[in-house]
């Protein structure tokens, strides 16, 4: 039985380990993580998680670029 809060609690882990993954490099391990005959029932979670990636990079990529921004005012 596939669980949603174990796929959640591996994706959370998976991109500790990868800060720099790709969103094709998600889709392949979110793929992974869910058996084929539940695939489409929980497709939204696929979803919802590469929605959430995205989120979780452009904060990233906004407290970088404000460290940056500091660092030159400095």
């Amino acid at each position: 039985m596939f669980d949603p809060n174990q796929f959640k609690r591996a994706v959370k882990d998976w991109m500790k380990q990868h800060p720099t993954a790709t969103e094709a490099e998600l889709v392949d391990f979110c793929e992974e993580q869910i058996p084929p005959a539940q695939y489409a029932s929980s497709e939204w979670l696929v979803e919802h998680t590469l929605s959430w990636f995205r989120h979780v990079v452009a904060q990233r990529l906004k407290a970088r670029t404000m460290y940056d921004s500091e660092e030159e005012a400095a």
